[in-house]
């Protein structure tokens, strides 16, 4: 009988545990992924001071799942060529990025932020999710800090 108690009581905390965790789990995948894109400029802003060249995040928004890729460039300023890297990053299901700003807003087609080897950015704003739930990683362009929000407004 004890037996029987415990093994109800488990099953009750794990059916409101589970459902708690679904309800929270597209939270959590928007703050991983708002989290990878921050890493990510990080990243081509390293890779650009380090080698020299232009380095850029190329956003694929057309794409299902919405996409994005490393990519270098040909030249420490003014690069006219580009080549995709072997990092490349899938937004998780449910996840979208509503606009990009590399110097216009995007919503569809690809937009490229540009980091350059002094440490520069281009405009860089990427807003994912929604107004009211959602996250805004964004650039300043003279120093290529990198910043992540929770929300659209500061």
């Amino acid at each position: 009988m004890e037996l029987m108690v415990a093994v109800g009581v488990i099953a009750i905390l794990a059916t409101v545990g589970g459902v708690t965790f679904t309800r929270q789990l597209p939270h959590y995948r928007l703050k991983g992924d708002a989290g990878t894109i921050q890493r990510s400029f990080m990243t081509a802003r390293t890779q650009a001071t380090s080698s020299g060249l232009q380095y850029a995040i190329e956003f694929d928004l057309d794409a299902n799942p919405q996409k994005y890729v490393l990519q270098r460039g040909n030249a420490n300023n003014g690069s006219t060529s580009w080549s995709s890297l072997s990092y490349r990053q899938e937004l998780s299901p449910g996840v979208t990025i509503d606009q990009v700003n590399d110097g216009s807003v995007k919503t569809s087609g690809k937009a490229r932020i540009i980091f350059n080897p002094n440490g520069s950015s281009g405009t860089g704003d990427i807003r994912l999710g929604g107004p009211t739930h959602g996250y805004r990683v964004w650039l300043t362009p003279t120093t290529g800090r990198v910043q992540l929000h929770e929300g659209w407004t500061l």
